[in-house]
Formats: C-alpha cells, structure tokens, sequence
C-alpha cells in the first residue's frame, strides 16, 4: 500500500489503537537501512568504502547500517548519496527514508548540489563548487 493509501485509510479511523493493529504490516520502519543495503549491493560496495567515497567515518557508517543512528542530517545522507553514485531520483528517496526533506532547485545550495548528481562529481567537487558561491559545503570533518 503506498503512504497516500495509507494515510487516506487512516483518516477513516476513529480509534487509532484498531488502525495500527490492523495495519501493522503495512509500516516500514527499517525502509532506510534496507534501502542503504540494496545501493551498497547495487553499487558493488561494503560500508567502510562508503565511508571512505562519502567523506563520512566508518564507526558513523557502520552504525548507519546497524541502526544505531536513526536520524542522520540531512548533509550526511547527501554525503552518502555521492558515495553511492546515487541520481537524483535515488537520493530523494534516500533523503525522504531517513526523515529529511527532498533536494529542491529553487535552493541555491540544493540547485548546486542536484547539478553535482547529475554530473556524477564528487563530495569534493560539491564543495569547491558550493565554496566558489559561498554557500555552506557538506564535508564538514568535525562532523562526520
């Protein structure tokens, strides 16, 4: 069932105890790392080349894959994203799994970063372009 199915069925509900116990199947809680575990198979790649391709720490990843960190920012994942070689397409979804907003082009920091998909740069090449426009970068070191 897709989540506007969902959701519509929900809005039928009076008691939201009957929802969630009739559609307990229907949840996707581990959506993210499954789909971090079908790109890093997709890609012919394990999580500690990940890392390294992404610019993030391998304990980070790892727990990434564990399910130890359960919301990354919004940064991290499009680090990932570049690690993975992910599209535009594939990215969203990583972004919208793990509960952050889509990229959008009417932001010029995301217009830059859906142009560096596109071409198929890397997290370094994202960065030298977002500097050239004073934009914040997405390999912040202290962070990872």
């Amino acid at each position: 069932m897709t989540t506007i199915e969902l959701t519509n069925k929900l809005k039928e509900y009076d008691n939201i105890d009957d929802f969630m116990q009739e559609n307990a199947n229907e949840f996707d809680e581990d959506g993210f790392r499954r789909f971090l575990d079908e790109m890093l198979q997709r890609k012919g790649l394990n999580a500690t080349k990940l890392a390294t391709e992404s610019g993030v720490s391998v304990p980070y990843t790892l727990d990434l894959f564990k399910g130890r960190k359960h919301r990354p920012r919004k940064d991290m994942l499009i680090r990932l994203a570049f690690g993975l070689s992910l599209n535009l397409s594939e990215t969203n979804r990583l972004l919208t799994l793990g509960g952050v907003s889509e990229l959008r082009s009417k932001l010029r920091r995301e217009s830059i970063i859906i142009f560096c998909l596109d071409k198929g740069y890397d997290v370094e090449k994202v960065d030298e372009l977002l500097a050239q426009y004073n934009l914040e970068v997405i390999l912040d070191k202290d962070k990872a």
